[in-house]
């Protein structure tokens, strides 16, 4: 199985209900994805006006 199928499958509802029952029986084992801040840079602003 690929990274891709199986996330598809975990993201999907029924891999909602699968995870929460997995992770009731082992706690952590399928950990929840955490949002990570990226900077993102600014175009500079130029002095033509």
């Amino acid at each position: 199985m690929t990274m891709e199928v199986y996330y598809r499958m975990i993201n999907s509802g029924v891999g909602k209900k699968l995870k929460e029952i997995l992770n009731g029986l082992i706690p952590g084992l399928i950990p929840e994805p955490i949002p990570v801040r990226v900077p993102v840079r600014r175009p500079e602003q130029r002095g033509n006006k």
